[in-house]
């Protein structure tokens, strides 16, 4: 979008009405409050304050002309306003709301509303209500905005660490239930690979491949074993599952990166074995 239009243009739409996509669940109206290096600020109608990254936006159109608020007014509001100095980058803007309660889109599918427990440099990590935690590729957010907490209960904290890089936080996931994407791109299942270029579930029978590039949400499923035991796994294959989480958090010292990874290929393969036997029979 910055190369497409130049911040120049968006530059001279500051303290005017406009509409940051022209339609759809991201789509808002309000006012332009700042152009920041690759990110906007929208402030819309019902006052609640949206950052739109640069490379995310299809389109800007100038409402001022439609504004019910004369020309006059609005830089006499403008005038009186504090003046706020926002983070230079998009990424340094959401290390700054690290910790605070925010919604992530604007609506729809791809939509999610928690607590922003930790911000990398490749993705950001929430606590939601409903979809537990999630993962979102921070050159695929559409926007971000502050908004009061609608959580029925308080969560509780959850401490996140681990690298920058998303490829890794997707091998923190290995032989966990994954959810994928969103909306019609959603996939989900035990995920058992992950490769530089491409990650791979299983679910039934099916055995689901997924170009890294592609994947921009990944949601970590918590009670795989209540939720999922008789549709997806059976005992046998939980109990494949399950010793290798543990060993993974207990780790002996001597263990060395190639008997790990041997024991990991062991595990995937029977993972699938037994998912696809246990298909066959229930045919």
């Amino acid at each position: 979008m910055a190369d497409k239009v130049g911040l120049s243009y968006l530059e001279k739409l500051v303290s005017k009405t406009v509409t940051v996509f022209k339609g759809g669940p991201h789509s808002r109206t309000g006012e332009l409050l700042a152009v920041q290096s690759d990110y906007l600020v929208l402030k819309t109608e019902d006052q609640q304050v949206v950052y739109y990254p640069l490379t995310q936006l299809k389109s800007v159109i100038d409402n001022t002309k439609n504004s019910t608020v004369s020309i006059e007014n609005l830089y006499t509001r403008l005038a009186a306003q504090e003046t706020i100095i926002y983070p230079d980058t998009f990424q340094e803007l959401v290390q700054s709301l690290q910790l605070g309660y925010v919604q992530v889109n604007g609506g729809g599918p791809s939509s999610s509303k928690g607590y922003l427990l930790d911000a990398k440099s490749e993705y950001i990590a929430l606590t939601t209500e409903e979809k537990g935690l999630v993962f979102y590729r921070l050159d695929q957010i559409k926007s971000l905005s502050t908004t009061e907490s609608d959580f029925s209960e308080v969560l509780p904290t959850i401490a996140f660490g681990g690298s920058d890089l998303f490829t890794d936080l997707l091998r923190s996931l290995l032989l966990q239930w994954t959810t994928v994407n969103h909306g019609p791109d959603k996939v989900e299942g035990i995920l058992i690979e992950v490769n530089d270029e491409y990650s791979v579930l299983v679910k039934h029978k099916e055995v689901i491949y997924v170009p890294n590039d592609s994947i921009n949400f990944v949601a970590q499923k918590v009670a795989v074993e209540e939720e999922e035991n008789g549709e997806n796994m059976d005992n046998t294959t939980q109990n494949i599952i399950q010793p290798e989480i543990t060993q993974s958090n207990t780790q002996p010292v001597n263990s060395t990166p190639a008997r790990t990874s041997a024991r990991n290929s062991t595990i995937r393969r029977m993972l699938i074995e037994n998912i696809m036997r246990n298909s066959t029979i229930g045919q």
